[in-house]
């Protein structure tokens, strides 16, 4: 009995058909692309899209290791300083999931453009039961200062409410 004639899954066929086309540096693109939500998480995939993934030149990864690449992402403008403070933790969730150090540096790319005619992902919240809400007043309630109470109440609401 043959198996060459069964029906196979498209997704065996496309690597060997495109990797000459493509190469191996843009098949890591395109899977990071498809994944990206699960990758950087509902919060960064919201206000970020991978536009480009540059590899380092020949002479560069010589020096030894595997080729390290520079992602470049397009973000809005206002949340360009927010993804900035979370640069070192989408690196890591990065290269977990390309299984080695791929990812060398980010670049936000403030383009309102890009971000404009991508389709928001709304992050799913339930409400926060009337136990839940007595449990953060008690854990805040030794809090002399009305600010930092007032913020952290705030915080475990947030926390709270995220849906599993």
């Amino acid at each position: 009995m043959t198996t060459g004639n069964r029906p196979r899954p498209l997704s065996d066929l496309v690597p060997n058909l495109t990797k000459d086309i493509f190469g191996k540096k843009n098949l890591l693109f395109g899977k990071m692309l498809s994944q990206w939500a699960q990758i950087a998480g509902p919060e960064i995939a919201s206000i970020a899209i991978p536009v480009e993934l540059k590899f380092q030149r020949k002479a560069e990864k010589e020096k030894g290791g595997s080729p390290q690449a520079i992602l470049h992402l397009a973000v809005q403008p206002a949340a360009a300083l927010e993804l900035s403070y979370q640069k070192s933790l989408l690196t890591e969730r990065l290269n977990v999931f390309f299984g080695y150090p791929a990812i060398k540096d980010i670049r936000i790319i403030q383009n309102s453009e890009i971000m404009d005619k991508k389709k928001p992902v709304k992050v799913r919240t339930k409400p926060v039961t009337l136990q839940q809400q007595q449990h953060i007043d008690e854990l805040t309630a030794n809090i002399a200062d009305n600010d930092l109470q007032t913020a952290l109440k705030n915080l475990g609401k947030a926390i709270a409410s995220r849906r599993d």
